[in-house]
Parts: C-alpha cells; sequence; structure tokens
C-alpha cells in the first residue's frame, strides 16, 4: 500500500476548484487533508467541517512550514499565488496552481525558476481538467487521424459573473478586480481552452488578435465579453469567446474542432458530441453521448507527484498559457495581432 499523500489547501478564493479538491483528498484512501488556511477563517472553518474536520488557519503561509505537508494547493487570488508557490517551492513541496499562476510574465518567471530549482511538481489548475475522461477522448480521437489534420477551432463559452462564495450573489467578487487578476471574463476560462489546443495539436501559440467588450456590465473595470483568434504554430486557428455576460442559468460550452478528413462538435446543452469523419466510421453527422467534462483532478495530482516523468502538465505548460493570455490582452488594446514569447526562445 502506499503511503498517503498529505495535502494543506491555501486559500479559498477559487472556491469553485478548491471545495471539490479538499472533499476529494479528504475522501481518497491515499490522500490526507491536514490543513486549510484562508485569510477568512470562518470560510476554513466552512470547508473543514464538510472535510473531517482538518487544522484551519487564517495564516496562509503557516502550512507551507509543515514537514508533514507534501502538497500544497493554492486557490488564493491570482495576486497572491506567487507568494505562496515559491515559498512552497522553496520547502520542497509539491503544488496544485490556480490558473492563471500569475499576473505577468515576470511573476511566472519567479516561480519557474523557484520550481525548476526545487525539483518539485507542479500542477497548473487549467490543465488539471486534461484528465476529464471527455478531454482524454478527444486527445485519443485527435491523435488517431480521424479528423486528419486539425485546421481549426471554435470555442464558446457563455456564462454569468462569478459568485464570491457558493449560494451567494453573482456579484463578481474578488474576480473583477483588476488588481487581483490579469482581465475579467475572458481569461476566467480562456486558460482551459488555450491549454487543451496546446495539448491536442502539440503547438503553442505562434499569434493572437481580438477584442474584449462590456456588453451588460458596462461599470465593471475588467471586461465581461471576449473574444480571440488565436494562430498555432502548424497553421490552425482557434477561435475562443468567453464571457461573462450571459443570462443567468444560461452557461454552455460549445466546441469544435475541424480536420482535413473529419469534424467533431461538442455542446454542453444536449451533452452529445456530433462527428463527421470522411473516410472512416461516422460517415455522415453522427450524434455520440459525450463523456463527462467534470473532474478534480486528484488522480492526476497523486500520480504526478508520485511520478514526475508522468506529470499531467507543468509550470512551463502554465507559463505558456499564461503568455497567450497576456498577448491576447495587448493584441485588443492595440487592434493588431501579437505573437507571444516562449520559453523555447529564450
Amino acid at each position: 500500500m502506499s503511503t498517503p499523500i498529505t495535502f494543506g489547501v491555501i486559500g479559498l478564493d477559487h472556491w469553485y476548484s478548491a471545495i471539490p479538491l479538499a472533499k476529494a483528498v479528504a475522501a481518497h484512501p491515499d490522500a490526507v487533508l491536514a490543513g486549510i488556511a484562508d485569510t477568512d477563517i470562518a470560510r476554513a472553518q466552512e470547508v473543514a467541517a464538510q472535510t473531517g474536520d482538518p487544522a484551519v488557519t487564517d495564516d496562509l503561509f503557516k502550512l507551507i512550514e509543515d514537514d508533514s505537508i507534501d502538497v500544497i494547493a493554492s486557490f488564493a487570488s491570482v495576486d497572491q499565488n506567487p507568494d505562496i508557490v515559491v515559498a512552497a517551492a522553496e520547502a520542497g513541496k509539491h503544488i496544485v496552481s490556480i490558473k492563471p499562476l500569475a499576473l505577468t510574465l515576470a511573476e511566472a518567471d519567479r516561480i519557474r525558476a523557484a520550481v525548476h530549482k526545487a525539483g518539485v511538481v507542479f500542477v497548473p489548475g487549467e490543465s488539471r481538467s486534461r484528465g476529464a475522461d471527455q478531454n482524454r477522448w478527444l486527445k485519443d480521437y485527435v491523435e488517431s487521424g480521424k479528423l486528419g489534420r486539425i485546421t481549426s477551432a471554435q470555442f464558446s463559452l457563455s456564462g454569468s459573473l462569478p459568485m464570491s462564495w457558493p449560494g451567494g450573489e453573482h456579484d463578481g467578487g474578488w474576480w473583477v478586480d483588476p488588481k487581483r487578476g490579469p482581465g475579467g471574463g475572458w481569461v476566467d476560462h480562456s486558460l482551459y481552452q488555450i491549454d487543451r489546443m496546446r495539448w491536442l495539436l502539440g503547438e503553442e501559440v505562434a499569434e493572437v488578435s481580438g477584442r474584449v467588450a462590456n456588453l451588460v456590465h458596462r461599470d465593471l473595470a475588467v471586461e465581461d465579453y471576449g473574444h480571440a483568434i488565436v494562430v498555432f504554430d502548424g497553421g490552425a486557428i482557434a477561435s475562443i469567446e468567453d464571457t461573462w455576460s450571459g443570462p443567468a442559468g444560461g452557461w454552455r460550452i460549445a466546441t469544435s474542432i475541424v480536420g482535413t478528413s473529419g469534424s467533431l462538435h461538442l455542446d454542453t446543452s444536449t451533452g452529445m458530441i456530433a462527428v463527421l469523419e470522411t473516410d472512416g466510421t461516422h460517415q455522415g453527422w453522427v450524434q455520440l453521448v459525450s463523456p463527462s467534462d467534470h473532474t478534480v483532478g486528484l488522480e492526476e495530482i497523486l500520480t504526478s507527484v508520485r511520478g514526475p516523468e508522468k506529470a499531467i502538465a507543468t509550470v512551463d505548460d502554465a507559463w505558456e498559457n499564461l503568455a497567450a493570455a497576456i498577448a491576447f490582452y495587448e493584441a485588443a488594446a492595440s487592434g493588431t495581432a501579437v505573437r507571444p514569447p516562449h520559453l523555447r526562445d529564450q
């Protein structure tokens, strides 16, 4: 039997991700939830009561000092994340990070340096979804060659403002403060789609253009709508539209991937995948039940920690994803296409 891996959860700002992971760790036979830290001690106590009553603290760095903890899972706001994960790396802890990992590439550089120096595992928040059944199906399907060479993709997410805490109002919370995140409605979800396309194609983003707007929430200091055109190294072009301007209850994600020999379309409103293959089994459009797109990613985290060579993603992936996102905002501000920097060019 494997020795259980011990986790400390720091920050509950990304509560929608922190709480499910904390519950999964508490319920897993090979994992232990040692503690929860949040500057709002009442929030930490509330989550602790749902997860076996681990230790709680309002000191965001106390758990990092605990020698019994193997993994620090940071779910603080983006502005706080660099100090937390750098301290965790310097203490020799493996890291589960929120997305994006930092506000700027300079901060991301500091994180990368600390992680590489320590030799610890860093699992990006946007990459954990690679382990979802739906994404594993997509990866296998693309790699099977049934779609041929991927030429284009479209992603469209319609959502409303985030909630500060589960069960509360859709008030935007800390997400709408430009000092705490690098953008608004677009970056909130686009990181998943950028990461997924980089992973599916095995390519980097070559160029980004696009536009941001405030279509509904005009008083926000960040956008509630963003639409990017992303060109990849191999020439494939992806459209990535992410919003907080959708109607209440109208959450929906539509995904299309088009290749030279086929096409597929996913829609969360129907739970179906439509597939067309010019030379394969699915001649004409065929409807398939979509595998689940939900995962907390715990199994992938445990596998990554036990065998870093099997890590689902790395701090370098998180850096590249942020570089593409920052390039988008630069492009939207300038009205011109922007080429993001890459680690390979450093």
